[in-house]
């Protein structure tokens, strides 16, 4: 026998304010907590629609459409995940940059920050031996957010600016000193697989083979790597020490197989930039361990100058990079010859 609804004058005003009979199903107390709403109702979900509203005919992204919702986003929860899976989808690398700082302004006062860099986080390095262009995404949306006041700037990010290297701008301290302790434990393994997955892909893009080619390009894997290894900066411990010694030690080498392969050359700016920032993250973080390190990148200028092949016409920019690149170096030196010396002259004092 059928069971009927007996239902009270209050609940019935109440439900003829609902749209449909569907939507007031659920608001029945005898059916609270044993109806679900269906896959279907959920993709007709409204915040999913004014999202979808951010996109024109042929899928380019509508900046003041999504400042028009941004508001009404803040009410729902699934918001900066969902947003996140369709920017990997999105073709044009412009709309890509315009999602991620709009993205990055709308979650900038969270207090769900920790949740949101470790879910991209783990996006990026989760599959170490999967590379996507959102990983470039990934890297420049974390660098944003590890400094408090970063992701409320006007200007646009289409990657992270190298000035952030010891700078003096407000760090989120509780947030790195996290996402450090994590690199250096629960994450390291996977960390330093990715590093070596982009690496391999770069070399397999710079001498591309009929059965084997790289998932992206050689310009947007040097971009990866930039990004990485920025953050790893940001971040620092003693588990980034190792991985950055490790790239700078390799990138660090003319004799290295990165700048002799089929199209090193057409990349050879691209490389050496990012060997200079590398570098610059490495003194960063490093100390007096590095010392023979950067010794050995200062005895093979020489051999970084004859990269760039004597008929070259950019050969004067080729060795200003080098020299500039040099200068760094010994300015590195100096300080921690300095500083052991005084370290060794203090140590003296306090023996006698």
């Amino acid at each position: 026998m059928k069971e009927k609804i007996r239902l009270k004058s209050k609940s019935i005003k109440k439900l003829r304010k609902i749209d449909t009979a569907y939507n007031a199903l659920f608001d029945l107390d005898c059916f609270k907590g044993k109806l679900v709403r269906s896959p279907v109702e959920i993709n007709n979900n409204m915040y999913i629609k004014m999202w979808r509203d951010c996109f024109d005919r042929q899928g380019r992204f509508n900046r003041s459409k999504f400042n028009e919702y941004r508001h009404e986003f803040k009410n729902w929860d699934s918001a900066f995940y969902l947003m996140w899976l369709d920017l990997k989808s999105i073709d044009f690398n412009q709309d890509r940059n315009a999602v991620l700082n709009c993205l990055a302004r709308f979650v900038g006062d969270s207090d769900s920050i920790n949740e949101y860099i470790d879910f991209i986080l783990k996006d990026f390095f989760y599959y170490p031996l999967h590379i996507h262009y959102s990983d470039t995404n990934a890297l420049v949306f974390a660098n944003m957010l590890l400094f408090r006041n970063h992701a409320d700037r006007y200007s646009d990010f289409e990657r992270t600016p190298e000035e952030i290297i010891g700078s003096a701008m407000a760090k989120n301290n509780e947030l790195t000193i996290r996402l450090s302790k994590l690199i250096t434990n629960e994450w390291g393994d996977r960390f330093q697989e990715k590093v070596e997955t982009i690496k391999k892909n770069l070399r397999i893009a710079l001498a591309p083979k009929k059965e084997k080619k790289a998932t992206l390009p050689a310009d947007t894997l040097i971009k990866i790597l930039r990004e990485v290894t920025l953050f790893l900066t940001l971040v620092g411990g003693s588990g980034v020490h190792k991985i950055l010694q490790k790239i700078v030690n390799e990138f660090g080498n003319p004799e290295s197989e990165i700048y002799h392969l089929k199209y090193s050359l057409d990349h050879m700016k691209s490389l050496l930039q990012f060997l200079q920032t590398a570098i610059r993250c490495l003194i960063t973080i490093g100390d007096e361990k590095d010392l023979e390190l950067l010794n050995n990148i200062k005895a093979r200028e020489k051999g970084f100058l004859s990269l760039k092949g004597l008929l070259d016409a950019d050969l004067s920019f080729h060795r200003k990079m080098v020299n500039k690149m040099m200068t760094v170096v010994e300015e590195e030196l100096a300080r921690l010859r300095t500083a052991a010396v005084k370290r060794d002259f203090k140590a003296a004092r306090g023996r006698m």
